[in-house]
């Protein structure tokens, strides 16, 4: 643990507040309902955010505009998602009379349905300045699809294709395997609410808040990275508990994440009196874990993955079963294989994609000759809401029963033993 609390802190120290201003988006959907959120801003509210931004010094840019500018500049960018056609009616008029272009990312799909924006508005959005960028054909959760449906979810319309176009991912949700289907085809996107400092297809994407009318002036001067708040927070709640238990490692663990992986994620799960708290931190080619264990089995440990290049990423690290080192090979788009090696262990495992909505996960010690296994499939229901509801059915020992929820990029899981009562709990936030 005194090993894992100095790399924590050498993180921290690495993302101290920055001196530079940075850029600052400002995330919304529909415009003309109140409360000024996220889902319904009104007309008053956005332009007295203008105005307290400009007076603050920031110059207003598109999506693709603000990665021209060095990191020292104060700019904002206005983001509209999915489209709707009040963007076209309450929010254009005013932004247009404050001087500002904004960036409006439509489902191309929904376009020209009621409610919607129409090509010829789209159009004269672009004509009056405006960045008319993509949010996929139907608004998939990316994560879930296999090559073949990334590449029809992610094309752009005939004649839609801008140089130098921007991507927001639903939900989002992104992995490797998304990032290079989009670079293939656009200048930049947007992922959630952390991003990755300095990659232009991880770029952070806050949500608004009601509180934005005094918080806007403080987000970005302080330029601080807020994972690392996330990062102090899991590894806090994840070491509460009695550390005396026989030592254990998380099970269905690849040390050597990345295909599957994107900027980062945080879960937590509960069953039986276990409690198992995960923290992935992506930065570039680099991936910071961490994996606590508490409750019947106990175990701390903290590992460092990097991506060699193409199919290949190792991992090495330190816990209280000893060291320990991971290899992973990338599927070519559908997933990945990994071996994982600690003291008295040698664990295959592999977590796969083979066809969309449908992953599976297993790993088998060759030592003590343990095996684990779990599939989920996304339900067809809802299709536009990147299909919710996710069935899950697994084996650790004894078979086991799920149902997920997700809500954006936030899943809430149940799980039940099919053998005797028992019941688990999972939450997770991926960003």
């Amino acid at each position: 643990m005194r090993l894992l609390a100095l790399l924590l802190a050498l993180v921290c120290v690495c993302c101290l507040p920055r001196a530079e201003a940075g850029h600052l988006p400002l995330v919304y959907h529909q415009v003309g309902g109140g409360g000024g959120v996220t889902l319904g801003l009104d007309v008053a509210t956005l332009r007295r955010r203008v105005e307290t931004l400009r007076a603050a010094g920031y110059l207003f840019v598109t999506s693709s505009e603000a990665l021209r500018f060095p990191a020292s500049a104060r700019t904002a960018s206005l983001r509209f998602d999915d489209g709707f056609e009040s963007v076209y009616t309450l929010a254009f008029p005013v932004l247009r009379d404050l001087g500002v272009a904004g960036t409006v990312y439509p489902i191309w799909e929904r376009v020209g349905q009621p409610g919607y924006l129409t090509a010829a508005q789209l159009e004269e959005l672009r004509g009056a300045g405006w960045e008319v960028g993509s949010h996929t054909r139907t608004h998939a959760a990316l994560v879930d699809l296999t090559p073949p449906s990334l590449t029809r979810e992610l094309a752009w319309p005939a004649g839609a294709a801008p140089a130098g176009g921007c991507l927001a991912y639903p939900f989002y949700l992104q992995d490797a395997r998304v990032r290079r289907h989009a670079r293939a085809g656009y200048a930049c996107a947007v992922a959630g609410t952390f991003g990755v400092s300095g990659e232009a297809h991880a770029l952070p994407g806050p949500l608004a808040s009601p509180w934005d009318d005094w918080l806007l002036p403080w987000r970005a001067p302080l330029g601080a990275d807020l994972r690392v708040p996330a990062l102090l927070a899991g590894a806090g709640l994840g070491a509460l508990g009695s550390q005396d238990a026989p030592v254990a490692v998380p099970p269905l663990w690849n040390p050597a994440a990345h295909e599957l992986l994107g900027s980062g994620a945080f879960s937590l799960s509960w069953e039986g009196g276990v409690r198992d708290t995960r923290f992935l931190w992506r930065q570039g080619g680099w991936v910071l874990g961490l994996n606590l264990l508490r409750g019947g089995a106990s175990y701390s440990g903290g590992t460092l993955a990097y991506h060699v290049g193409g199919p290949l990423t190792v991992a090495g690290g330190y816990g209280s079963a000893g060291p320990l080192g991971a290899v992973a090979l990338a599927l070519g788009g559908y997933g990945e294989v990994w071996a994982r090696a600690l003291p008295g262990s040698l664990t295959l495992g592999a977590e796969v994609l083979p066809l969309d909505y449908l992953r599976v996960r297993a790993e088998y010690d060759v030592v003590t000759r343990l095996g684990r296994a779990e599939g989920s499939y996304a339900l067809p229901l809802r299709p536009g809401e990147g299909r919710p509801l996710r069935a899950t059915l697994g084996y650790d020992g004894t078979p086991y029963a799920g149902v997920a929820l997700r809500v954006g990029a936030h899943t809430a899981a149940l799980t039940t033993r099919l053998d005797r009562p028992a019941f688990g709990v999972r939450v997770q936030a991926v960003w």
